[in-house]
């Protein structure tokens, strides 16, 4: 290479980097879209809400959210990925989207494909539930039950390789329960089955701790154990599935994520900005108050999460034989 070639290639990187630079600095000078891939009222809102408000707060520009709901967050994802990488498009995924889906569609490839992360959001734990006329009350009990009493209890879940549906099936294999004593029933989102689930129709699921407490709360649900590690505050007296599996845990998370192209300092600036307001008090309060576990954290730790679960729920898919017709 001549002393002028390596000028030229010199004076182009620093021209990248001050236009990146600038780009950066200037960010944001108008309103900010969060493509959220469910429905309102479902369990993104919480985040999506309080940290689209502290951003309109913090920089002066106001954050829309766009719910696009559809083809369990396919059309969210694919409506997100088609906007221009400039930071004015974010995508609120989950584990749906992003880990278990590219297991069942090959065509659609790993999430960096078409995304690059920005920030780790809010742990959802899940809660073992059974409706009240289900003579159990822990996790062995319920073993027991379902050994005895082979093909006549279903499970609700939401959909073919749903962490509902997923995390049942760890739960029958670490139990022994044959592939046809415990059978799925699908739902089109957890607000549909909770209502078959308290009225009996179906008597077992493996639900969010948002959507499912109300339900225990209230006597309508009989909750059997929680899916993390160690108890939780926000459910006191609760076992962990764990304590009768070693090893067993299984819960979900949103995300922040943006389209592949968006600049690493806008993505530096957005991992940095809402790291600060989930470390805020009073988010933290609010979000545990709904049994969310705010994370945070550098974009590599959020890809880190994303890679560990690509590989844990991808092996269940392969061992299940998950199609998307399942």
């Amino acid at each position: 290479m001549s002393v002028g070639q390596a000028l030229l290639i010199a004076v182009a990187l620093t021209c990248a980097l001050s236009t990146g630079n600038a780009r950066a600095q200037g960010y944001p000078n108008r309103p900010i879209t969060v493509v959220i891939p469910n429905a309102p009222g479902g369990s993104s809102d919480p985040i999506a809400q309080i940290v689209g408000a502290k951003l309109t707060e913090s920089w002066g520009q106001q954050v829309v959210l766009e719910h696009r709901s559809g083809a369990n967050g396919l059309i969210g994802y694919n409506a997100a990925r088609a906007r221009a990488p400039d930071g004015y498009t974010l995508f609120l995924g989950n584990d749906s989207q992003m880990v278990t889906s590219p297991h069942l569609m090959p065509d659609l490839g790993y999430f960096d494909r078409h995304f690059v992360p920005i920030v780790r959001g809010v742990n959802i734990e899940y809660v073992l539930a059974v409706h009240p006329s289900l003579p159990v009350t822990s996790v062995p009990e319920l073993i027991t039950y379902l050994k005895a009493n082979p093909g006549k209890v279903n499970y609700a879940h939401t959909g073919t390789a749903s962490i509902h549906q997923l995390s049942m099936e760890m739960l029958k294999t670490a139990g022994g329960i044959g592939v046809d004593d415990l059978v799925g029933v699908p739902y089109k989102g957890s607000g549909q089955y909770l209502i078959d689930l308290v009225a009996g129709e179906v008597k077992v699921a493996y639900g969010g701790l948002p959507q499912t407490m109300p339900f225990v709360r209230s006597g309508k649900l009989r909750a059997l154990a929680i899916g993390s590690l160690q108890r939780l505050d926000a459910t006191p007296g609760l076992h962990t599935i764990a304590e009768t599996y070693s090893g067993f845990e299984t819960n979900s998370s949103w995300n922040y994520f943006a389209p592949i192209g968006t600049s690493p300092e806008i993505v530096a600036r957005l991992n940095a900005e809402i790291n600060r307001i989930l470390a805020l008090p009073d988010v933290r309060e609010r979000m545990l108050s709904q049994a969310l576990y705010p994370l945070g954290g550098t974009p590599e730790a959020l890809a880190a999460r994303m890679r560990r679960d690509y590989e844990k729920w991808g092996a269940i898919i392969r061992k299940l034989g998950l199609k998307l017709d399942s």
